[in-house]
């Protein structure tokens, strides 16, 4: 269907229908009739070809680390939803926990002329920097915060905080972290520090704290806690710094024939669908990933039109950081 005949059908001009497409100015009665056409018909604007006639791109370059995870699922649902709504196609790019990958597909995003890339980041090495501060178009980074680049992110100093405070508050004292790789700041350095700092304010020494440094699957989180209990530490509360780490670390504990929560008492971060579908039922701090890829793609778009209406001005910088929610379940 070309937009000539969605424009017989509402009884309005080609131009009129072209300009509802491209977000000009119209009535909003001509607005609203074009709109019940282009709702009953199904039509789909052709963006390849509206790109070629404004010369302009239409396409969004979307990075993630890897496919498989509730937190990456959960993100791209939001960047879909702001995508789909302001005509825009996403392009996406698996990593696969490849902070070099990730450089590439920067640079072929750049060159095949993207209007922008979001980038869900682990590790910002210098290059990344590099990247960002030369980068011919604009980049939003989600799941880590960096002076150089528009941000969103996550408080995980403050979700483990607060999953490790509530597990002490159960009267729990021999304390284990199942952490990340200290490459990712934001969960391998930032969780572990959260839960430092809530063991120091309950009157704990941190250096008591028994750590195990694994990847972010659950078969790691199983190795991490496997690794802490050979270690000759039986902990009676575990934080785990993603809800995935504490689905092998809760498999792990029951092998030892110890009981959660009776035994042990097992926290994790994340909120994702992996606690639900466990027994007990995960305790974990909610991190809000839908939100933060609506939030990224928003002011993606909105620095792409600053770029447009103003291609010689430098874009600001900003930083946006989402909270947390405790979710109280059967293993605290």
């Amino acid at each position: 269907m070309k937009i000539s005949e969605i424009a017989r059908l509402a009884g309005v001009s080609p131009a009129a229908v072209s300009r509802y497409i491209n977000g000009g100015s119209l009535s909003e009665e001509k607005r609203q009739i074009i709109k019940k056409v282009i709702d009953e018909t199904g039509y789909v604007p052709n963006l390849t070809a509206r790109s070629l006639r404004q010369q302009r791109s239409d396409s969004i370059g979307v990075i993630v680390p890897k496919f498989n995870s509730d937190s990456v699922s959960n993100l791209i649902e939001g960047v879909s939803s702001v995508l789909n709504k302001a005509g825009y196609m996403a392009i996406f790019g698996n990593a696969e926990n490849d902070e070099k990958r990730e450089i590439e597909y920067m640079r072929m995003m750049q060159e095949s002329n993207t209007a922008g890339i979001l980038l869900m980041g682990t590790v910002i090495t210098p290059k990344h920097v590099g990247f960002f501060r030369n980068s011919k178009i604009p980049v939003v980074v989600c799941g880590q915060n960096h002076p150089s680049v528009t941000c969103v992110y996550h408080d995980d100093k403050g979700a483990a905080k607060e999953i490790t405070r509530f597990i002490i508050s159960k009267g729990r004292r021999r304390l284990a972290f199942v952490g990340a790789v200290e490459t990712d700041v934001s969960v391998g350095i930032n969780r572990r520090l959260g839960v430092e700092e809530a063991m120091s304010e309950a009157g704990l020494d941190p250096n008591e704290l028994a750590h195990a440094q694994v990847f972010f699957t659950a078969d790691d989180g199983y190795k991490g806690m496997n690794e802490i209990l050979d270690g000759g530490f039986t902990p009676d509360g575990v934080i785990c710094a993603t809800d995935t780490l504490a689905v092998g670390a809760i498999r792990a504990l029951k092998e030892r024939g110890l009981t959660v929560p009776d035994d042990v008492s097992v926290g994790g971060i994340g909120g994702g669908m992996a606690g639900t579908i466990i027994t007990p039922a995960l305790t974990t701090v909610q991190l809000f990933h839908r939100k933060s890829g609506e939030r990224g793609t928003q002011l993606l778009l909105t620095l792409i039109d600053q770029q447009r209406e103003h291609p010689d001005e430098k874009l600001p910088i900003t930083q946006t950081m989402f909270g947390y929610s405790l979710i109280e379940r059967d293993s605290v």
